[in-house]
């Protein structure tokens, strides 16, 4: 379970790591928000997102209530840079947040930039088949 080490890079603001992150660069850190690997981290240990390809993301759709303020600057951060929700508690996340994170009872949204592509890599991440989200 993250996290698993100390934020990398520079210290920026909560807006410079989200669109980083939408953009699949390499992110800095803020006092709430910083990435390990494939996940976006809230709050230095509460996963709010999960990165299954090159233009696909999981977020997460039930942070704790005190978290919702932060999806809802993910999903603006993802709006932003040209992605969209394709599908709402995606039941293929579930095998891949189990894998990645260790979470058995979570719920996440389905976000990318092409459709078709969102539900392959989506497909892929669920029985780990190449790409794998750690490169």
């Amino acid at each position: 379970m993250p996290p698993f080490a100390d934020p990398t890079g520079p210290a920026v603001d909560d807006a410079a790591v989200l669109a980083a992150y939408a953009r699949s660069q390499p992110a800095g850190h803020s006092p709430r928000f910083h990435v390990e690997r494939p996940t976006l981290l809230v709050d230095r240990n509460v996963a709010a997102a999960i990165r299954v390809g090159p233009r696909t993301l999981l977020v997460r759709d039930d942070l704790p209530d005190d978290l919702a303020p932060a999806k809802a600057e993910v999903e603006e951060a993802l709006a932003a840079a040209g992605f969209t929700r394709f599908d709402e508690e995606t039941l293929l996340a579930t095998p891949v947040a189990l894998q990645l994170l260790g979470l058995r009872l979570s719920s996440w949204d389905l976000w990318g930039v092409d459709i078709d592509e969102a539900f392959a890599d989506l497909r892929a991440a669920c029985v780990a088949d190449p790409p794998s989200p750690f490169g």
